[in-house]
């Protein structure tokens, strides 16, 4: 479940920009960096993965792809993982989860991106502010 959130995270800021590598911080709901969470790094190429708070990058962790509007679960090497959810990013800005065959899952998380910022939302689009944020540099 964790790392389907920061699936999400990673297909906004890969739709946001495609220049250069990108850093995603775990941030409380006023938006302050919480450093002790570990950060996620989008590579201009479309990889994801886990670095830790001096943006290392923890091989031992989940890493991702992005493909089109879905950002998919992978190993270390860069295979996908099929026995994992997906993730699928609306043109306005919704992620949602998806399973292994890309049929929705109304029972996940969702995620709004406003700016540079990842809101956890419930499935009408209502805002959680009990649940986790990010931040996008």
């Amino acid at each position: 479940m964790k790392s389907l959130f920061f699936i999400s995270i990673m297909m906004l800021l890969s739709l946001t920009t495609q220049a250069a590598d990108r850093r995603i911080f775990q941030t409380d709901s006023s938006g302050n960096r919480q450093y002790d969470k570990p950060s996620y790094t989008i590579t201009d190429n479309g990889r994801i993965y886990e670095t830790d708070s001096s943006g290392n990058h923890k091989y031992s962790g989940q890493h991702f792809r992005i493909e089109g509007d879905r950002i998919l679960p992978t190993d270390s090497s860069g295979n996908r993982l099929y026995n994992l959810p997906s993730r699928t990013i609306t043109n306005n800005g919704q992620v949602y989860e998806t399973d292994s065959s890309g049929n929705r899952r109304y029972d996940g998380q969702h995620y709004k991106l406003e700016g540079d910022k990842i809101i956890p939302t419930d499935t009408s689009g209502n805002r959680q502010y009990d649940r986790p944020h990010f931040r996008i540099q």
